[in-house]
């Protein structure tokens, strides 16, 4: 097997990182573990100077142990140290005056095998004393004698505590464990970074071979690094500067094939917005016929309307019909010259109009038409007016038109619901029916002029191609909702004046 320049170089970094991490490693848990152990040490010299005045003051000489309710309150004042395994008193002499049971933690403690030589020297001595000791099983624990002084300053006795090392040696493992952890993990890190550098010797050619591929797939945009004056170096600025020439080549054929797809949408534009030029034309010399052949009659039947009205009596009671017939045809001079503004893009007579009542007269006024004699009609008022800029003729006549499309559509029986609310865009007027609906292919084309998904006798296809102009003509739009599924619902929106 060949030792190449990389196998080498990850060999000897994967041997110097093992020993580096090796040292480190038993470094840090000898110095953390003496940390521990003299933590230990201290505290528990603090704890057996804070318990033994308590206990000198408990006991008061009575050494006996028979006071099971002293007993039980030093038990309890002393449990709360979960390392004491066992405390004893002694006399300044040596001789033991009291030894408590084992606590339960560590009942099975072979404390009567450890052979202490040093005792009775150790329970003479007016100072604290710690020793470390061994169990045969090698657990460890801390010996410590802690001096009882009375009120003269003489020493009284010795309190004897003896202290587990297993929180200490817990920890201890926890911390092998842990180490060993993070080493293995920064072991194998680091292996694989030094892999990967040894890897390098090979890098340029595969990425050269990848960057091939790449074109080849018609990713022009890739290139290659290029560090040094090497030949592999060399050969990854021929490379960029080939595909980048391939990428300006492909780039300057993607902007043409834009510039024409361009030009051919706005022809689409164009070709459409001639073919509505050519249907309002159209519109406009319709509008101009019903003007010139409607206004001649309408106006003779006004003409003589007015005449009968004059000669009414004051009680006579046709004169009611009369008022109606004269105010019908000069609602129909008005629609006729509606027709004449849509064709010439103009306006009406602008004024303020209120919705609510605009929506409840029109409703009043079909209500009686056999059309909608077997239709439920329920109108939803605002709960503030709705006042709007506008003709209110000409939004009388979008509203009449709506209505009536819906009473068709459902054939004279159903539920018609107009709706009058305030949106942040301003009124909305909704008309929904529980008709069959519009496809959602005719959602824009029933408002192209001359489109009518009704019989060729019954629509011109003009009613709401005229709606949505006179809409329009108000600042507003006419819209169908595509998510009402129970039929149609139109919408008419307006502009609100501000107050």
């Amino acid at each position: 097997m060949k030792a190449t320049l990389g196998k080498k170089l990850f060999f000897y970094t994967a041997v110097l990182l093992i020993a580096v991490l090796l040292g480190t490693f038993f470094f840090l848990v000898r110095s953390q573990s003496r940390q521990w152990e003299e933590h230990l040490r201290l505290r528990s010299i603090s704890f057996a100077r804070f318990a033994t005045p308590e206990l000198l003051k408990q006991f008061r000489g009575a050494f006996t142990g028979q006071d099971e309710k002293n007993l039980e309150y030093v038990y309890d004042f002393l449990g709360f140290n979960r390392d004491l395994i066992r405390f004893s008193l002694y006399s300044p002499s040596g001789r033991e005056l009291f030894s408590s049971p084992q606590f339960p933690d560590y009942i099975d403690l072979p404390l009567e095998k450890i052979e202490m030589p040093d005792l009775a020297r150790r329970v003479g001595v007016p100072r604290t004393t710690a020793v470390t000791r061994s169990f045969d099983n090698g657990d460890r624990f801390l010996d410590l004698i802690v001096p009882a002084f009375g009120p003269t300053g003489e020493q009284v006795l010795s309190v004897r505590y003896l202290i587990s090392y297993d929180s200490v040696d817990q920890r201890q493992t926890e911390m092998r464990q842990q180490f060993f952890r993070i080493g293995l993990f920064a072991l194998c890190a680091s292996l694989f970074l030094a892999a990967v550098v040894a890897r390098r010797v090979a890098r340029p050619v595969q990425e050269l071979n990848q960057a091939v591929r790449a074109i080849g797939r018609g990713e022009l945009a890739i290139r290659m690094s290029v560090s040094g004056s090497d030949e592999l170096s060399a050969l990854a600025a021929s490379f960029n500067e080939m595909s980048e020439n391939l990428d300006s080549s492909r780039s300057a054929l993607t902007e043409k094939n834009n510039a024409l797809q361009k030009a051919n949408d706005e022809l689409q534009q164009v070709q459409a917005q001639l073919l509505r030029s050519e249907r309002l034309a159209a519109i406009g010399q319709l509008a101009a016929g019903i003007s010139h052949e409607i206004d001649n009659p309408i106006g003779i039947i006004l003409g003589y309307a007015e005449l009968l009205l004059e000669d009414c009596s004051p009680d006579d009671p046709r004169k009611d019909d009369l008022r109606a017939i004269i105010d019908e045809c000069r609602r129909c001079r008005r629609i006729t010259g509606g027709l004449l503004s849509f064709a010439r893009s103009g306006q009406g007579h602008l004024e303020p109009v209120d919705l609510d009542s605009l929506c409840r007269e029109t409703i009043v006024s079909l209500s009686p038409q056999r059309l909608f004699k077997e239709i439920v009609i329920d109108y939803e008022r605002p709960e503030v007016p709705l006042i709007v800029e506008g003709d209110a003729d000409q939004l009388r006549q979008i509203l009449i038109n709506l209505l009536l499309n819906a009473g068709q559509a459902m054939q004279g029986r159903g539920k018609l619901v107009i709706r009058l609310v305030q949106e942040p865009g301003g009124a909305v007027i909704s008309v929904s029916d529980s008709g069959p609906g519009v496809p959602l292919d005719q959602s824009e084309k029933i408002f192209e002029p001359f489109y009518s998904t009704k019989d060729r006798d019954e629509g011109t296809g003009l009613g709401l191609s005229l709606c949505r102009k006179l809409a329009e003509d108000h600042g507003g739009d006419l819209i169908l909702d595509t998510t009402y599924r129970d039929g149609a619902r139109i919408r008419l929106e307006l502009p609100v004046m501000q107050r």
